[in-house]
């Protein structure tokens, strides 16, 4: 096969020769040398051409549909539109001649558009400078010249296919030199004779030179990827868009590729994230975020809260939940984060850490910085799991906070330690009972008795903890219905949906503030929902049902109604008369095992109840429902009614605030609106070359203004940001932590990771599982496994408060149903006991 243009019809014979050989002497485009000592204008006064305007002095002919200019004294390429203009596979040697360029780069996209044009591709190859380093010439070459470099080809245990030879010694060149007088650049060497076969169109636009992503294709590719949409799927709606795949402008890998380098920030990871947050306060002064740096200088502990949590906090942060969630970045350390409940049920986000362990003293810091950040502010109530550094740091810092553990861990310790349903089952009547002090020791000694477990170490140490667990001691205390840490462990899968394990420090600063703008925009969800149009009223206490629909969120008000419908089901018994106060008995229909009193005093509409629902969960409970239907008030007592579950909730803080916080793809959507009608603009523009100047120079004009404006804005954020660009923080180091992924597995001698046996789930042995296992034989019972993993479906996030709820009541109401017995402790019995799930 011929491999010059000509014998394949693809161009005229003249570009089989280089215009140097054509022209010597008379046309002046020798292949010169350049001595680089020296600031020389090579070109003689023979050879220089007439600077001209391409529309005032050259004649223009249509060839294949398209208006081209044909050059006569000379012409200055100033813009991708004039090298458009010319006819790129007719160009003559007179005519490459009298070509200038304004600048070195415009010489280089000339020939690049020249050789997308006729079938290859360009790069840059030599540059000439002179001592000053001044660029003095520059030479364009094909992309298959030269040969390729032994560099690891012949290595004995290398793994990857050595890729295709595309080098092949092609000599086809453009050289450019500067005219040191008028500062443009012309040609001094043209050579279009290639020794291989010229491409199509349609397979010149894959070759790498001619494959370029826009800052648009990487915003939508970012944007697209920030939603959990896969890549296949973005390159396919990115061909969508032009109209199919060979208009794309680049390949698939091209989209991997740019993805590889948007995560390979190498040992600026660290720094990015602190510019990152930093960059958060442009828009939210009140951005609060510190870290700590280890021995070598590596991130060690990082925390961060900005305005909005801490708006949150002033308003819900008497019940404070916090726990450790693992694998949400490449580092495997820890994500903390501090939650609580809002006034529609739905967790809110109050801060969060990223930490290289779980010691007491990380968890000591992370919270005295919290503290920090709320000004100081303590929560009322704490609930965490039963970790030993946690429950230790809380007792530092937090020592006025009534601390629960949650009930979940402890029934599943249970199951661990004693290995007993039938025990777990009592423990948890104990657990969540409505008893008296009095009460619960007797069942608990007679627990232990029947079970003989006097001397259980397990059992004493968690009978030394009961003020922490259990009803009896806990009752009154403010805990918003926590009674277990499911809302982290469903805020853990929440942000799962969003941070994955393979993320960086930057990617998962991002992708959180990517869930927590999610998560925000739901509460203006539920804001809307609970201001527009009214709840049907569906109880016979019509009065107290809309006082409450008015008063309360729609969630909570969800929440209130069975309440108050159940109040139906307890009548007044009796009543006493106090000094201020008249205390009601009240007891259930037909009933006469259990009896409450509610006081009531007339001169201040204050309400109790002996069994303190309201202090705990703060809405009213039946028995109080009840006196106020007997008294025949309309209306919930201002005592009855928390602030932090109404409407109203946010009234007195969101004028103090200022911060605001846009969705996370606010400003890619402004640009992507501006690039549609600026596409416009240039289709338009483009039809005429006076249009296309005139909307140019407009462009232009209107960049520069801008630049300007913005200028003052830079330097005012340059001071800060100059202070977190200075600070030399390296990466984290791969911690190992309790929660994070296993290093010591064993691999096999193929190199793979060996099969590790199974154990019982029961028992913990090898050799069976827990259907099978002999230890469950021998009580005769069926344990269901109790290890969690699964996550809440949305079923679960949705029905599990009223669940709880009801839960509450009937073992507040009926001792003869606390704790039903129960021979299996599994995902099921853990929602039974479960306090709330976040509604998701």
């Amino acid at each position: 096969m011929e491999m010059s243009r000509e014998s394949s019809g693809e161009g005229p014979s003249w570009l089989n020769e280089s215009i140097a050989s054509i022209c010597r002497g008379e046309e002046g485009l020798d292949d010169i040398s350049i001595d680089i000592e020296e600031d020389v204008d090579y070109r003689s006064e023979e050879d220089e051409c007439v600077e001209i305007e391409v529309e005032d002095d050259c004649e223009q002919n249509s060839i294949d549909g398209r208006n081209h200019v044909e050059i006569n004294n000379g012409c200055t390429i100033s813009t991708v539109y004039d090298i458009l203009s010319l006819d790129l596979k007719n160009l003559t040697p007179y005519e490459l001649r009298n070509i200038e360029f304004i600048s070195l780069e415009m010489a280089y996209k000339f020939y690049y558009w020249f050789a997308s044009m006729n079938g290859f591709g360009a790069r840059k190859s030599k540059v000439v400078k002179n001592k000053n380093g001044e660029t003095l010439q520059q030479t364009f070459v094909c992309y298959r010249q030269g040969f390729r470099e032994d560099r690891g080809l012949t290595m004995e245990n290398r793994k990857r296919d050595i890729k295709s030879e595309t080098r092949c010694g092609c000599e086809a060149k453009l050289r450019v030199h500067i005219d040191m007088n008028s500062r443009l650049w012309y040609i001094t060497y043209f050579l279009d004779d290639h020794n291989h076969a010229l491409l199509e169109d349609r397979h010149c636009r894959m070759l790498a030179s001619h494959r370029t992503m826009t800052d648009s294709d990487v915003m939508q590719l970012n944007n697209m990827r920030a939603v959990g949409i896969g890549t296949p799927h973005i390159y396919g709606s990115l061909a969508n868009q032009c109209g199919g795949y060979d208009r794309v402008g680049f390949r698939r890998k091209d989209l991997y590729n740019q993805i590889g380098r948007q995560r390979k920030l190498k040992n600026v990871d660290a720094k990015v994230a602190l510019q990152y947050l930093a960059g958060l306060g442009v828009n939210d002064p009140l951005i609060f975020f510190r870290h700590t740096v280890d021995k070598d200088n590596r991130l060690q502990h990082l925390f961060w809260s900005d305005g909005i949590m801490q708006m949150d906090y002033r308003i819900f942060g008497d019940v404070l939940a916090f726990d450790a969630t693992y694998g949400k970045n490449k580092y495997e350390c820890p994500l903390v984060i501090f939650s609580g409940v809002n006034h529609h049920n739905h967790t809110v986000v109050f801060g969060a850490a990223v930490v290289a362990n779980e010691t007491e003293e990380t968890y000591v810091w992370i919270l005295e910085r919290f503290l920090e950040a709320m000004k100081g502010k303590c929560p009322m109530s704490v609930i965490t799991d039963g970790d030993v550094a946690i429950r230790n740091s809380i007792r530092r810092v937090l020592p006025n906070a009534h601390h629960r553990l949650c009930a979940w861990h402890l029934l599943r310790n249970a199951t661990t330690n004693v290995g007993n349903p039938i025990f777990t089952s009592e423990l948890r009547k104990c657990m969540l009972g409505d008893y008296e002090v009095g009460e619960f020791k007797r069942r608990w000694t007679e627990m232990i008795s029947k079970f003989e477990l006097q001397h259980h170490p397990w059992v004493l140490e968690l009978y030394e903890k009961r003020t922490m667990w259990c009803t009896a001691y806990i009752r009154g205390s403010f805990f918003a219905g926590f009674r277990t840490t499911s809302r982290c462990e469903a805020l853990h899968s929440q942000i799962a949906k969003f941070v994955y394990s393979r993320y960086n420090l930057t990617e998962l600063l991002q992708h959180f503030y990517r869930c927590l703008n999610f998560m925000r925009y739901r509460e203006v969800e539920a804001d809307f929902e609970s201001i527009h149009g009214q709840s049907v009223l569906r109880t016979h206490f019509q009065n107290l049902e809309r006082y409450a629909a008015n008063v309360f969120t729609r969630e909570i008000f969800n929440l209130f109604r069975p309440i108050l419908d159940r109040s139906g089901t307890v009548r007044v018994v009796g009543c006493k008369k106090s000094f201020e106060y008249l205390i009601y008995t009240v007891s259930k229909y037909e009933s006469s095992q259990r009896a409450w009193h509610v006081s009531f005093q007339p001169s201040t509409n204050d309400v109790k109840c002996s069994c303190r629902r309201m202090e705990s969960l703060g809405l009213p409970c039946d028995h109080i429902l009840r006196v106020l239907v007997y008294l025949n008030i309309s209306k919930l007592p201002k005592c009855l009614v928390l602030k932090r579950w109404t409407k109203s909730a946010k009234e007195d803080v969101r004028i103090d605030t200022n911060s605001s916080h846009f969705w996370g793809s606010e400003k890619d959507a402004r640009y992507l609106s501006l690039m549609e009608h600026f596409k416009d603009v240039s289709v338009l523009a483009a039809e005429s070359f006076d249009e296309y100047d005139d909307q140019r120079q407009k462009a232009i004009n209107e960049r520069n203004h801008l630049m300007a404006k913005k200028s003052a804005e830079i330097e005012g954020n340059a001071t800060r940001k100059s202070q977190i660009v200075s600070l030399s923080v390296s990466n984290p180091a791969i911690v190992r932590t309790k929660g994070g992924r296993s290093h010591n597995n064993t691999t096999s001698s193929g190199g793979r990771h060996s099969k590790l046996m199974k154990k019982c789930s029961s028992c913990k042995q090898p050799g069976h599982n827990r259907r099978s296992c002999p230890t469950v034989a021998n009580h005769g019972v069926t344990v269901e496994t109790t290890t969690r993993n699964w996550f809440p479906t949305e079923d679960d996030v949705t029905n599990s408060i009223t669940m709880e709820m009801n839960d509450e009541m009937d073992y507040h109401d009926n001792e003869n149903e606390v704790g039903a017995e129960c021979h299996s402790f599994s995902a099921s019995t853990y929602n039974i006991i479960d306090d709330s799930y976040m509604q998701a």
